[in-house]
């Protein structure tokens, strides 16, 4: 049964166009194992498709307001999905390694549970883009199409050898250090308030307002707070990696897919797009140069780029 979510007070800081749009309606969703999961759903008049909504690792529903506005706006009826151990969703300890399958599996149940079938859409960011190519290689059917930006198909190696960057968080996980955080890196251990952020020292963003979207929520309200990440959940994310960069992974989907990369990486490599982009049967690869990993939060000339590459990849498969 769905609940209404509660009320959040939102940052002060934020301009209007950060803040919840009018009619979103909040519920929640019980997965297979009975962890509840939030979501959100902003209706479209007249709508053209059903979209689904993602964001990746520490993300949440509100940090999405703009673009769920902006997709609605479009013609779409918007549904967002927190997942399990992030935003409004119920959490565990973070000693456990992520099961991206069960993520995927969570994301498909919510779809089927939620989303009517005709002209289904999935828009995903970096680790829920990875998760989507989970779900859509298990289950053909789930969308008509799919757009992904800054996929996490690898992430880095935080200056590491690429190998040894894999290795270090298996022997972690193996001598109990799972749930220690990954000692170097931009986003390493607990979270914690940076009054100095900007749009340029900000790994994620140029743009002035848009990179403070996130640390401004996770200051206003502590309970949407995502710590750095743990050996536990590298281990996972690069597993995960190797799952789809196995030969004949990506040529088993045959979604329609839209993948928009990001130049100025840190967390993700955008060598990996490509290799992806080649491998996917019905792919178009767009490469953003200069923008860094949110091409959802970088600057009005980068965004609105994407936006218009959504919309051709939109129109060219949800005509009236």
């Amino acid at each position: 049964m769905n609940v209404a979510a509660p009320l959040l007070t939102a940052p002060p800081t934020l301009a209007p166009r950060f803040l919840e749009p009018a009619g979103l309606r909040w519920g929640r969703f019980t997965a297979a194992d009975g962890v509840t999961l939030r979501w959100a759903h902003l209706a479209a008049a007249k709508a053209t498709a059903n979209c689904v909504l993602l964001g990746g690792f520490t993300e949440f529903i509100e940090k999405y307001f703009e673009t769920l506005r902006d997709l609605s706006d479009r013609g779409l009826a918007v549904w967002c999905l927190d997942w399990r151990d992030q935003g409004g969703s119920e959490r565990s300890k973070r000693t456990i390694p992520r099961d991206f399958d069960r993520d995927a599996a969570d994301l498909t149940a919510f779809i089927e549970a939620h989303v009517p079938k005709q002209r289904r859409l999935v828009v995903a960011h970096s680790m829920g883009a990875a998760i989507a190519l989970l779900a859509l290689h298990e289950n053909p059917k789930l969308a008509d199409a799919a757009v992904l930006s800054a996929p996490m198909i690898e992430p880095t190696s935080g200056g590491l050898p690429r190998v040894l960057a894999r290795v270090i968080p298996r022997l972690a996980v193996a001598l109990g250090l799972g749930g220690h955080f990954i000692p170097a890196g931009p986003a390493s251990g607990p979270w914690r308030y940076d009054d100095r952020l900007s749009g340029e020292n900000s790994i994620v963003s140029h743009d002035a307002e848009r990179c403070l979207v996130h640390r401004d929520w996770f200051e206003n309200q502590a309970r949407l707070r995502v710590d750095g990440p743990t050996f536990a959940w590298a281990k996972s994310a690069f597993a995960l990696s190797s799952r789809l960069l196995a030969p004949g992974f990506l040529a088993a989907i045959s979604t329609p897919i839209l993948i928009g990369s990001a130049g100025k990486e840190f967390l993700v490599r955008p060598e990996s797009h490509q290799v992806a982009a080649a491998r996917l049967p019905h792919c178009k690869l767009v490469e953003f140069p200069t923008a860094k990993h949110e091409l959802f939060h970088e600057t009005d000339h980068i965004r609105n780029r994407w936006l218009g590459e959504i919309d051709a990849f939109i129109a060219a498969r949800f005509t009236p």
